[in-house]
C-alpha cells in the first residue's frame, strides 16, 4: 500500500500533485490545470505510471468519440488494456498484474483517471500492490475511498471491448464466447457480475468436497441448490441479453453488414426456454445430485451454465458462424457489436466505454462508413456512451466528425 500510494502522489509532469494530501486528487497532467467538469458523462483523463511501455504518461479527453493513432508497438492497446482495468477482472488481455508493469521497473504500476459523471467529477485509481505473502493482487479506489470489491466498478460505469484476438470467437472454444456475452451483460446488469463470481465460487467448493471424496449429502445439497438458483439467474439473464441483441440489429436493407440469429445453446439454457425458473432449479438440483459420483472423477460439473454456448448463424449464407470464412466471422463480430450499441441506447443509467482496438483497419471504406454513420446516430440521440478506437494513422478516422484524434 505505501508503494502504491507513493507511486501516485509521485505522478505528474512537473512532480507535483494538488495541495490535498489524497493521492488520487490528480491534476491534468497536459496543462497542469484542474480538468474541466462536464455535463456529459466521459472518462476525461488517463494518467499511467509504470504501465506497460509508459513510465508516465497522461491523456485528456474531451469528446464521447476519441481515436488513438500511432505506429504499431507505440502503445494504443496499452491505453485500451489500462481503461478496461477501471471494470472487474484482469483487463482486455486477461494477463497476470504483474505482466502489466513496465519492463525492468520494480515499483508497482498505476493507473488513474478522472470520470465527468452528470457534471461532477469523479477520481478513480486502481494499482498493483502485492499481500503480505508476496501474492498480487488489485488496489481499487473510486473518490478517494478504497473498495473492497471491484464488483463496485460495475455499479459506476462499464467497459466493453472488441479486440483483435476475439476475430477467433468463432473458432475458439465456449469459454470465449461466454465471456463475451457476460462482459455484454454485465454492461445492462451489474449483478450479473456477483452471481458469476457466486457461481464459480461454489462450482470450486462443490469440486473439492468431491474430489475429496467428502460426500456429506447435507452439505452438497446446501451448494447445489446455490449452485442451481444462480446457474438459472444467469442463464435467463444470458439469454435475453442474447435475445435483444437479435433484436437490435438495423433494419437498413443498404447495411454492409451481414444479418444473424444469436441463441445461447446448452442443456441449462434449452431447460430455461421451455420451463419456469423453479421447475428449472429443481431439475438442476437433481441432476448434480446424480453426478456426483462421476463429477468426483473428472473434476468438474457435468451441468450447468459454464457448459452453455453462443450460436450465431449468418442468415444470408444460412451457415453456422463457426463454419464461415474468417473475414465473415469478423463481419458478424463487427454486426454484434453494432447491434450492441443501439442496445446501449436503452441502457442509460451509466456510462459505458466501448474500446475497438484495430476494428477500423479491417473494414473496406463501405463498412467503415456505416459503422461511423451508425456510431454517429446513437451518440447523437444521447446514449451515455464513449467510444475509443486504435488505428496507424489519423486517416482512417476522417470519415466521422466530432472525434477527438490522439497520436500516441
Amino acid at each position: 500500500m505505501r508503494q502504491f500510494n507513493q507511486n501516485c502522489q509521485e505522478f505528474c509532469v512537473h512532480k507535483t500533485i494538488h495541495e490535498r494530501a489524497d493521492p488520487w486528487y490528480l491534476e491534468d497532467m497536459n496543462t497542469c490545470e484542474k480538468l474541466s467538469v462536464q455535463s456529459a458523462s466521459l472518462l476525461q483523463s488517463l494518467s499511467l505510471v509504470n504501465f506497460r511501455n509508459y513510465s508516465q504518461r497522461s491523456f485528456a479527453f474531451s469528446s464521447p468519440l476519441v481515436a488513438l493513432y500511432g505506429d504499431n508497438g507505440i502503445g494504443k492497446t496499452n491505453i485500451l488494456e489500462a481503461i478496461s482495468l477501471f471494470s472487474q477482472g484482469r483487463g482486455l488481455r486477461s494477463s497476470k498484474l504483474s505482466e502489466m508493469r513496465q519492463v525492468g521497473q520494480e515499483q508497482p504500476w498505476v493507473a488513474a483517471a478522472i470520470f465527468g459523471m452528470n457534471g461532477i467529477a469523479i477520481p478513480f485509481g486502481t494499482a498493483l500492490d502485492f499481500g503480505p505473502s508476496g501474492s498480487e493482487r488489485r488496489l481499487i479506489k473510486i473518490n478517494h475511498i478504497p473498495v473492497k470489491s471491484q464488483a463496485i466498478l460495475s455499479e459506476w460505469l462499464n467497459v466493453v471491448w472488441v479486440i483483435p484476438s476475439m476475430a477467433r470467437l468463432f473458432q475458439e472454444g465456449g469459454s470465449l464466447r461466454r465471456k463475451f456475452v457476460d462482459r455484454m451483460v454485465m454492461a445492462l446488469n451489474p449483478s450479473h457480475s456477483e452471481r458469476l463470481n457466486r457461481y464459480e465460487h461454489y462450482l470450486r467448493e462443490r469440486s473439492q468436497l468431491l474430489r475429496q471424496g467428502m460426500m456429506d449429502p447435507q452439505w452438497l445439497s446446501s451448494i447445489e441448490q446455490k449452485l442451481s438458483e444462480d446457474g438459472v439467474a444467469i442463464t435467463i439473464a444470458r439469454a435475453n441479453l442474447v435475445r435483444q441483441l437479435t433484436a437490435s440489429q438495423s433494419e437498413d436493407t443498404t447495411s454492409p453488414f451481414p444479418r444473424y440469429f444469436a441463441q445461447m445453446v446448452g442443456e441449462v439454457d434449452d431447460w430455461c426456454r421451455d420451463g419456469v425458473a423453479v421447475d428449472v432449479e429443481d431439475k438442476i438440483r437433481g441432476a448434480l445430485a446424480q453426478s456426483r459420483v462421476q463429477d468426483a472423477q473428472s473434476g468438474g460439473a457435468s451441468i450447468g451454465p459454464h457448459r452453455s454456448d453462443l450460436a450465431v448463424t449468418h442468415l444470408a449464407k444460412h451457415m453456422p458462424g463457426e463454419m464461415c470464412s474468417t473475414g465473415e466471422q469478423k463481419m458478424l463480430l463487427h454486426a454484434m457489436t453494432l447491434a450492441f450499441i443501439r442496445l446501449l441506447d436503452s441502457y442509460r443509467d451509466r456510462l459505458t466505454l466501448l474500446l475497438l482496438d484495430d476494428v477500423v483497419a479491417h473494414l473496406d471504406a463501405d463498412h467503415r462508413a456505416y459503422l461511423f454513420k451508425e456510431v454517429a446516430d446513437i451518440l447523437d440521440k444521447g446514449a451515455n456512451l464513449q467510444i475509443f478506437m486504435t488505428g496507424t494513422g489519423i486517416h482512417e478516422f476522417n470519415q466521422i466528425s466530432g472525434i477527438q484524434a490522439i497520436e500516441v
